[in-house]
């Protein structure tokens, strides 16, 4: 029974436990005690022979030889699969089991609890990407690129990304103690206290005292269409003349989103994004449904002429990373801010048959003039810092840049004054 399981869940398995620094240390005493019961073929089905003898080996002796009675076949199925994934060193190459994948996907739907912040491991350290909008995680000061050394007194550096995640998510109202390392500062800790975060990704006003319009995307949601559509309607009928689009601190997002946030800023038929895969040949994006098209602009855009800034920050990755690159490549707006976050990899996501996940690296993406993205980040048109004391004293030097900018632009007369 378990080997046809197997048969389905370990199809590209490599020998994970050859790399098990505790079954190496025990090798010898262990022959000396119990004698292996050998299979000449390691026990592997007939048609993976040839190629997968050690890894059915090593489960075969597993079995027959670990000390505990009972041993739990899916965990060592997971862990077998997420030590094949992370051999390929790709930190946006993921297995995320059945648990930790429907905490993934209430994030993208609606809600769901925690600090509020998203991640990604690099090199081996938890680094904040984004706190989400009025999160525990923003209001506990979290910033894009602060490291998590430790979830309460668990070491978590070169653990996996969604272990680590699932050490700080938790039940509404209970504390989680992380310990941060802020660029060259002294590490220091933050306690936060869980709550439930709400993942409404869209935000939109009137720029007081002004005839500008500010929007704001927190992420890429599934809602976003929908949702960015009402609110630049809203903002029309307010007889705005000029456009702020705020990614900061926006993680990314659906691809397919991605292709209709630009579509209402851009004009029909623009190229959005480049996506090429391992041998450089250009691959298609997904529609909502995941359909192969073209990755170019939708009719319909509410915002096609009218003036544009967007503003970006390190925080601001991927999905937002594209929109961002795509409006200044074709000239339709100015980038105020600091250099993106450079998350530019694509990702295929497979739903598995237990529940669990798995997410493949299948290309990277470029701007519609071909450039990098991944590790680079897309650089800002007009730099703007903020410093120690413009965050703590809430200081938004950037969003005045781009009403400044805008006023300039729409000969708006009046300007919001801080």
């Amino acid at each position: 029974m378990v080997r046809g399981i197997l048969r389905v869940v370990l199809i590209t398995l490599v020998a994970v436990f050859l790399i098990g620094g505790a079954y190496i240390g025990g090798f010898g005493v262990s022959r000396l005690i119990f004698a292996p019961t050998a299979l000449p073929d390691g026990g592997a089905p007939a048609e993976w022979q040839a190629n997968f003898p050690v890894f059915w080996e090593a489960w075969n002796y597993v079995h027959q030889d670990f000390y505990k009675a009972e041993i739990d076949d899916s965990a060592l199925v997971n862990g077998a699969v997420s030590g094949m994934v992370d051999s390929l060193g790709d930190p946006h190459t993921l297995f995320i089991d059945a648990k930790r994948a429907a905490i993934s996907q209430s994030q993208m739907q609606g809600s769901f609890e925690g600090i509020g912040a998203t991640v990604e491991m690099r090199e081996g350290r938890l680094t904040i990407v984004a706190p989400i909008k009025d999160s525990p995680a923003e209001k506990a000061g979290l910033r894009p690129d602060d490291v998590v050394l430790q979830v309460d007194d668990k070491i978590i550096q070169n653990m996996d990304i969604n272990e680590a995640v699932s050490l700080i998510r938790g039940p509404k109202g209970t504390t989680v103690r992380l310990k941060i390392q802020r660029a060259r500062q002294v590490p220091f800790d933050v306690s936060i206290v869980r709550d439930t975060i709400k993942t409404t990704s869209v935000e939109a006003r009137l720029i007081e005292g002004t005839n500008l319009g500010y929007v704001e995307l927190s992420q890429f949601s599934a809602t976003v269409p929908e949702d960015l559509d009402d609110a630049l309607q809203a903002l029309m009928a307010q007889n705005v003349k000029g456009l702020i689009l705020d990614l900061r601190g926006n993680p990314g997002g659906f691809l397919s989103v991605t292709i209709d946030v630009a579509s209402q800023f851009l004009s029909p038929g623009q190229q959005v994004v480049v996506i090429k895969d391992k041998n450089g040949n250009e691959n298609p994006c997904p529609d909502d449904i995941g359909r192969p098209v073209k990755c170019t602009t939708k009719p319909g855009g509410r915002a096609t002429s009218m003036p544009i800034v967007v503003l970006i920050d390190k925080g601001s990755a991927s999905a937002s990373e594209i929109v961002a690159a795509a409006l200044q490549d074709h000239g339709r707006a100015k980038l105020v801010g600091v250099k993106t976050f450079g998350k530019g990899s694509v990702q295929n996501d497979h739903s598995l048959s237990d529940g669990s996940e798995l997410n493949v690296t299948i290309a990277h993406f470029f701007s519609p003039k071909g450039h990098e993205i991944n590790d680079v980040g897309v650089a800002p048109d007009v730099q703007v810092e903020l410093t120690e004391d413009d965050i703590v004293n809430r200081r938004d030097l950037q969003l005045d840049k781009a009403i400044e900018l805008l006023k300039a632009q729409v000969g708006t007369t009046s300007l919001l004054v801080r």
